[in-house]
């Protein structure tokens, strides 16, 4: 494997850690949006019918205020403390196709051996002092 080609593997690995890092990243806003919407939602219907009806069985409307407020808050938090678990794979999932995420983790796996590979040949000289040079490179650009 000559050094041209170990540029290409390290650059496909990039891009594959930038496609999973996307992923997630879209997860989440996908996941934030739906919260969001939810909680718009539930406000506005259960708020309004619970405010009346509970205003009107207590007589006072601004008790009934209070303790729909209340429920919707605590509905709100237990969404908050569940919403990794509940949401991030499910929208990863959702987004991609299954066939595409067992593709990228076969590139991966395959990439990475590649990559093992190609550090472990035996290149002489100027050669692999440069690709030494080329790996330190790479490494710090994608620490940043």
């Amino acid at each position: 494997m000559n050094p041209r080609d170990y540029i290409d593997l390290r650059i496909e690995q990039l891009k594959l850690k930038g496609t999973d890092t996307a992923s997630q990243a879209l997860g989440t806003l996908l996941a934030w949006i739906l919260i969001i919407a939810i909680a718009l939602m539930v406000l506005t219907v259960l708020a309004f019918g619970g405010i009346l009806l509970l205003g009107k069985a207590l007589d006072n409307y601004a008790l009934g205020a209070f303790i729909v407020g209340g429920a919707l808050l605590l509905v709100l938090i237990v969404l908050w403390l569940f919403r990794k678990n509940m949401f991030r794979g499910t929208f990863i999932r959702l987004l991609s196709d299954e066939r595409d995420v067992r593709e990228l983790e076969r590139a991966k796996e395959l990439n990475a051996v590649r990559l093992m590979d190609a550090e472990s040949s035996d290149w002489s000289g100027a050669g692999s002092l440069g690709l030494r040079a080329l790996r330190i490179l790479l490494r710090l650009a994608a620490r940043r």
